[in-house]
């Protein structure tokens, strides 16, 4: 009797566990594509046909399985628009008669691919920069690293910002790391999923004994180079100069002694030919100034005409006076020239 009781128990619960519906699992990977799966507790005994669908929007059949054993365990689709995973997702799993329906919500079940581009540098800061590219920015991130292989160090980065910096880093092996994880502006929470570990960079030497950082090997080769070509320019440029005479010596005159008169030709250094148009080599012509008054008119007080001549006693060069500027009448204070005076003056 108690075994009768027991096989219809086993039978019973193997009945149970065989109708038991498989639990779908959804994720957004890489803000790219939607995986499901339904393996997470077992390996399901049959193969289920998998639907799937977003609010008001028709059921569409997985377009590509991921199968074991020749059984299908998952589905793998496009994530064709980004603000998809803010509505409600829906699952059904489908064979004969039998289906299992499921809603599930997308908004933070988000994991990304590790980083990418992952470099790290010794910067002129002297500081050590890790550097790395993801597929958008909505995203926070952690970066890790070890010195000589020692436990790990996990820093937070924020959202948006994809490099990290390492103050004034020693000489010693670094070892370095990056993850990301969905920001909580762009839907994430918490209990967002990380990314798994990007692959790691290393800087540095476990054989640096030294405290000068170690720094890039192009960088050492480079460098004598680049002093040596400066220098040969500099003698090249130094070498020009000398063979144009570019180079002058300027001479300041010295300054005359505030005690002695200063001599101004000698301050300023006059061209021959205009310096010898400043001496004066003629002999200066008296002028003078009469009125000629006729014989008849002598005793006359008033004069018609009024001329200018020169005593050129020395000189060949006669001066008109213009009548415009003469006065038409002389003054008592003009003085007469008699004809015989005019003689005289003419001998």
């Amino acid at each position: 009797m108690m075994a009768t009781r027991l096989l219809l128990f086993l039978y019973l619960t193997g009945h149970v566990f065989a109708k038991k519906p498989p639990d779908v699992d959804c994720l957004v990977l890489h803000l790219k594509y939607i995986h499901c799966s339904w393996n997470k507790n077992r390996t399901p005994e049959v193969n289920y046909t998998f639907y799937s669908w977003f609010n008001n929007k028709p059921p569409r059949e997985c377009p590509s399985y991921l199968s074991e054993n020749s059984i299908n365990t998952g589905c793998k689709q496009p994530y064709l628009q980004n603000g998809d995973r803010f509505n409600n997702f829906y699952t059904k799993l489908v064979h004969g008669n039998d289906s299992y329906e499921k809603k599930h919500a997308l908004k933070e079940r988000v994991k990304f691919n590790p980083p990418y581009n992952v470099t790290v540098r010794y910067g002129l800061d002297s500081n050590l920069w890790l550097n790395w590219t993801q597929i958008s920015h909505c995203v926070e991130s952690q970066v890790r690293y070890r010195i000589n292989s020692k436990a790990w160090m996990t820093y937070p980065v924020r959202a948006g910002i994809q490099n990290y910096c390492i103050n004034l880093p020693s000489s010693a092996l670094y070892e370095l790391q990056v993850q990301s994880k969905l920001d909580y502006s762009c839907g994430g929470s918490q209990n967002s999923f990380w990314s798994d570990w990007s692959e790691p960079v290393f800087w540095g030497s476990k054989n640096s004994s030294t405290d000068t950082p170690h720094m890039n090997s192009s960088m050492s080769v480079w460098t004598p180079v680049m002093y040596g070509l400066g220098a040969f320019i500099l003698i090249l440029l130094v070498m020009m100069l000398l063979h144009h005479e570019r180079i002058r010596i300027i001479l300041i005159p010295v300054v005359p002694k505030p005690s002695l008169p200063p001599n101004v030709e000698d301050w300023f250094q006059f061209p021959k030919g205009l310096k010898e148009s400043f001496k004066d080599n003629e002999r200066p012509c008296p002028v003078r100034e009469y009125c000629h008054v006729p014989e008849s008119d002598s005793e006359s007080s008033d004069c018609s005409t009024c001329s200018g001549t020169t005593d050129q006693t020395d000189c060949s060069v006669s001066i008109p006076v213009n009548e415009s500027d003469l006065p038409t009448s002389c003054s008592s204070s003009t003085s007469t020239v008699s004809p015989e005076e005019e003689k005289q003056d003419s001998v």
